[in-house]
């Protein structure tokens, strides 16, 4: 039986209009349990559309395709043209490797050290555009295919990726701590004026699991949460539990801010920049 998923957040410009969709520009930000999409009217450059969805139903890759094209067929998107696609890929399975030392016939074994990589999953990787570094990650053959197959020009792009990309070029000098928070895990980036320190991804259940993963950072790196900000984005708010405990231990605590180099629409404006900062950096 086909999962039924109503979206959490669905915003959409009175000028969105299906019959435009060869200038619009999509993003898809897609994990097991969950998917987000973003829409970027290349004739504006306005961010016009805005979907979440988040299931524990989604727990395959087939179930997260095919809910995916459910949630575009309500808005008549499903098989209409894009000018361009990009995918999100949201596995926790990546590492960063130094270009020097980087050797594409050996990027499965770059994951095996911390990771099992199964029979179902595809090896990719790709270069950051700000740091000499290459991103090796995974992704579900079974996804990775569908994908390419609708949309012939998908580009796929691991949201640590983008992530990493967007925190360096807009680092102040210093240090400072970036976190980018998803449903059960996050990503922690520390960067020193400008250069890249520290990255990693930690799972997560409870609050206390968030600050202990995330103080163990700054442990690791000789960093006080006295005297360096930490920046967050993604699915958090400035009033949820985890900021609360964290804030017993981390005095500087910021969110992410936007550069206004797009257009968001004003039927996006009750939404917290930080939730779609990775779409929004992604259709740059």
């Amino acid at each position: 039986m086909a999962t039924s998923l109503n979206p959490y957040i669905s915003k959409f410009d009175t000028g969105f209009d299906v019959e435009k969709s060869s200038q619009y520009r999509m993003t898809i930000q897609c994990s097991l349990g969950g998917f987000s999409y973003a829409l970027l009217d290349t004739a504006t450059n306005m961010l016009i559309g805005l979907e979440y969805y988040s299931s524990d139903l989604l727990s395959d890759s087939d179930e997260v395709f095919k809910a995916m094209e459910r949630a575009l067929d309500s808005k008549g998107l499903n098989n209409k043209p894009f000018q361009s696609v990009t995918c999100l890929v949201d596995d926790r399975c990546c590492t960063l490797v130094p270009k020097e030392v980087f050797d594409e016939k050996e990027v499965a074994t770059y994951l095996d050290f911390s990771f099992q990589i199964s029979s179902k999953q595809v090896v990719l990787n790709e270069t950051l555009k700000v740091e000499p570094c290459v991103n090796v990650f995974t992704m579900s053959k079974a996804l990775h295919a569908k994908i390419t197959s609708k949309w012939d020009n998908a580009t796929i792009t691991h949201s640590s990726t983008v992530f990493v990309n967007s925190i360096i070029e807009y680092a102040p000098e210093g240090k400072v701590v970036f976190v980018n928070v998803r449903n059960r895990d996050f990503d922690v980036v520390i960067v020193n004026d400008g250069k890249l320190l520290f990255y990693n991804n930690f799972k997560f259940n409870t609050k206390a699991d968030f600050a202990y993963f995330l103080l163990f950072a700054l442990e690791q790196n000789q960093i006080s949460g006295l005297e360096v900000p930490v920046c967050f984005s993604g699915l958090i708010l400035p009033n949820s539990e985890i900021i609360e405990l964290c804030s017993r231990y981390i005095k500087y605590l910021l969110f992410i801010e936007d550069r206004q180099v797009l257009q968001v629409s004003k039927a996006l404006e009750d939404v917290p920049y930080q939730y779609y900062h990775l779409h929004y950096q992604a259709l740059r």
